[in-house]
C-alpha cells in the first residue's frame, strides 16, 4: 500500500526549503518546479541561498551542478516527499 501524500500550502515553503543543519549550513532537498514554458524539471540536490519576501521568489543553487537559478515559490510543485499546493 502506498503512503499517502504529504501536502504543504505554498505559503509555508520555508518550513522546507531553508532548513539549517547543526552548523548553520542549508539542508539540500529534491525539488520538482514548473518553467515558465511548461516544462517541469528536477534536482536532486538543490539549496536555497536567498529568498525574496516581496517579490515571492527564491534563489536555489543545484548543487551537482553549480547552476543559479531565481524561481517564483507558486512554480514549486514538490519539495522532497511533499507536493505543494496553491491554495
Amino acid at each position: 500500500m502506498d503512503k499517502p501524500e504529504k501536502l504543504l500550502r505554498y505559503q509555508y515553503i520555508r518550513r522546507l526549503a531553508e532548513k539549517k543543519d547543526e552548523e548553520g549550513k542549508p539542508v539540500p532537498f529534491r525539488l520538482k518546479y514548473i518553467c515558465l514554458d511548461g516544462t517541469v524539471l528536477e534536482g536532486k540536490k538543490v539549496i536555497t541561498t536567498s529568498v525574496n519576501l516581496r517579490k515571492k521568489t527564491r534563489n536555489v543553487m543545484f548543487l551537482d551542478s553549480g547552476e543559479k537559478r531565481t524561481l517564483h515559490d507558486v512554480l514549486i510543485l514538490k519539495i522532497n516527499d511533499t507536493k505543494i499546493i496553491v491554495s
